[in-house]
């Protein structure tokens, strides 16, 4: 197989978004089993806001001195 080629598992590199996508997929719906519908729903919607706020940190570093700044350890 060639996905355990060396020992560890690798994800061909034309299926990446393929991969990602069912692992998503996968947890949704067992969140959707355990805790219904509506809260997986809404724990998916915290989560893409989580990235997007994320993804601005990292692509702004003015932003990302500010927030250190603010949120950052402060030493005495």
């Amino acid at each position: 197989m060639p996905w355990f080629g060396d020992g560890r598992f690798n994800v061909p590199e034309g299926s990446s978004g393929q991969f990602v996508g069912a692992i998503v997929g996968a947890i949704f719906g067992l969140l959707v089993l355990i805790a219904g519908f509506w809260r997986a729903l809404a724990f998916a919607l915290f989560v893409g806001i989580g990235f997007i706020v994320g993804r601005y940190i990292d692509v702004n570093d003015e932003f990302r001195e500010r927030f250190a700044r603010r949120f950052g350890r402060r030493r005495n």
